[in-house]
């Protein structure tokens, strides 16, 4: 009798646990990813990552959050994903899941006031103040550690940061561009200097794992069509 009710019991859970687990592997019709405000993000990598999906069959919607909040949101299953974030970045959620192929190079800057010193002995000056949003601000602590004592004025929106320069409202700032925006610079506007480089990557919350694969393919064909018109 007490072996009957213990194959009850585990024929009851099998047929509980079993819809749950399909149903997470049945593919969704429509996905939010959060994007930061950025003219690459917008005008480039949004267009490819919509199409990508469209070419799955998922629809798509994009919600602008500050960069500090995205890995966050991703994680407690507020969205479905971001539409690129730095490798750099990622490190401190493991669990979420990186999209190869990587969407776009990466290339931190810090920017300068074009009548002032712009080299690294700036990021180790306490007595400097640097215009950032908190994501870049953990790449540079990710990147240069105890050698950073520069102070940070944190800023929601990234794409206001070289404009702030501009205006003279700070002496310097951190921002990100690619290699085709870094050559249109006008360094009348303000001065530069390379930090680092990272590839960033498309994100997804883990319970779409079954679904890497198929997006892995049509960002590649996107990307691929993309190159070639």
């Amino acid at each position: 009798m007490r072996m009957f009710w213990i194959f009850t019991a585990i024929l009851m859970h099998c047929c509980v646990s079993f819809p749950a687990v399909a149903q997470d592997l049945i593919k969704p019709k429509k996905m939010t990813f959060s994007y930061v405000n950025h003219p690459v993000i917008v005008d480039e990598l949004i267009p490819i990552v919509r199409q990508a999906y469209a070419s799955l069959g998922i629809d798509t919607q994009f919600v602008e959050q500050p960069s500090d909040r995205n890995l966050r949101a991703i994680k407690k299953g507020l969205v479905d994903g971001d539409v690129v974030f730095s490798r750099l970045l990622v490190k401190k959620y493991p669990e979420l899941l990186l999209i190869e192929p990587p969407l776009v190079r990466s290339i931190f800057l810090l920017l300068c006031q074009p009548q002032l010193p712009c080299n690294k002995s700036i990021l180790s000056d306490p007595k400097k103040l640097i215009a950032s949003t908190g994501a870049s601000q953990n790449g540079l602590i990710e990147t240069f550690g105890k050698q950073l004592k520069v102070n940070f004025y944190l800023i929601n929106n990234l794409a206001v940061i070289p404009q702030l320069i501009t205006e003279k409202r700070f002496d310097y700032g951190i921002y990100v561009m690619n290699a085709k925006q870094l050559e249109q610079v006008n360094q009348n506007d303000f001065h530069y200097l390379e930090l680092f480089r990272t590839d960033s990557f498309h994100i997804l919350h883990p319970k779409y794992a079954f679904l890497k694969a198929d997006v892995e393919r049509a960002l590649r064909e996107v990307m691929a069509k993309s190159e070639s018109e």
